[in-house]
């Protein structure tokens, strides 16, 4: 049972201004849950939907509202990280929040265990990962491409806006003909017409992530007839029952899981084992959810290098005792982390008690 439940509510400051096709990032609010039960186990877990519904429906704002509601669900009860869908059954989507709360609960477990997390949940030691890269000034974009290749990445994903890509494409493919590229739309190529995405369909892309927004899956179906490049699905993929439908409509081939996305590991370990190519992305979140995010995704399945990146390479000041580092394109994870509990509360701007 739950004794103590407390949000932090933390900003992060980018290095550098991340951009995607709706919105350009330059400080990460996140939200850091720490619960402790009746006999004194702590549990750790991150909040990561964004301060406006640009990605998902998800806020900051309704993480922490639809925390007040799950702790009421919650006191009193005997909780497992197996039980705790079942909880919380009554609260209709709100994944984000509810892979927050179900982190805490893998936490605790492992620790009532006398296992870290990562022997807990059977994770590996490293994975493997491709590298984001906004397409900003040519230049700079090709001597990001050029950096990421010579450091053994894999995988290299460009965000831009519909209007700046197709001629940015065409110069990197001129420089990097053998590159592994892909591209994420991030829901941006609604107004774009067909030859524009027959244009893309000629540059040997991995894949489009996620053309169209996250409900148009008839326009996405019409897509994927028209090209040989498989679509990758993202924010369309918040459950099991969505890949389902994925393949049902032929609206995509891949999906990238999000664990905080589909609802926490339970779902994200149910959308691996229906045997879709998969491979893991992040959410920007900090190393806290981070590293739960890449324990999943070292375990085996993953068709694709994990869109991840160490703790050096997004924000100025992170929230782990131990950093995460790429090696080699390899991103290794410590046998045992913990949360930086004094950073936390140094830079959080708010705290909430719930309980």
């Amino acid at each position: 049972m739950i004794r103590r439940a407390e949000l932090y509510i933390v900003p992060l400051t980018f290095k550098h201004p991340i951009v995607t096709a709706h919105a350009v990032l330059t400080t990460r609010r996140t939200v850091i849950l720490r619960l402790e039960t009746v006999d004194g186990v702590v549990g750790y877990g991150e909040g990561v939907a964004f301060e406006t519904p640009w990605y998902t429906a998800e806020t900051v704002r309704s993480v922490i509202d639809t925390s007040a509601l799950i702790i009421q669900l919650l006191k009193g009860r005997t909780l497992s990280a197996a039980s705790f869908g079942t909880h919380v059954s009554s609260i209709i989507g709100h994944p984000m929040a509810k892979a927050m709360w179900e982190s805490a609960l893998w936490e605790v477990e492992a620790a009532r265990a006398n296992q870290t997390l990562k022997q807990y949940v059977q994770a590996g030691d490293a994975v493997a990962c491709g590298r984001t890269i906004g397409i900003g000034l040519l230049s700079q974009t090709l001597n990001a491409i050029e950096s990421a290749l010579a450091s053994g990445f894999d995988r290299i994903k460009l965000k831009a806006s519909p209007h700046e890509l197709l001629p940015a494409l065409s110069e990197i493919r001129n420089n990097f003909p053998d590159a592994p590229l892909m591209i994420d739309l991030n829901g941006s190529g609604s107004e774009q017409p067909l030859d524009w995405f027959e244009a893309l369909d000629t540059y040997r892309l991995l894949m489009i992530e996620q053309p169209y927004p996250s409900t148009h899956w008839v326009e996405t179906a019409d897509l994927q007839a028209r090209l040989t490049t498989p679509i990758c699905l993202d924010e369309s993929i918040s459950s099991a029952q969505d890949v389902a439908t994925m393949h049902r409509l032929r609206a995509g081939r891949i999906v990238n899981i999000k664990p905080a996305r589909v609802g926490g590991l339970s779902a994200a370990l149910a959308i691996r084992d229906s045997g879709t190519p998969y491979w893991v992305g992040g959410m920007y979140e900090s190393s806290i959810g981070r590293y739960h995010t890449l324990l999943f995704a070292s375990m085996s399945g993953a068709a694709y290098p994990a869109d991840m990146a160490g703790t050096s390479a997004y924000f100025e000041t992170d929230l782990l005792d131990t950093p995460l580092e790429v090696e080699n394109g390899q991103l290794m994870l410590p046998d045992q982390v913990a949360p930086d509990w004094t950073t936390i509360e140094q830079l959080s701007e708010q705290t909430v008690r719930l309980l």
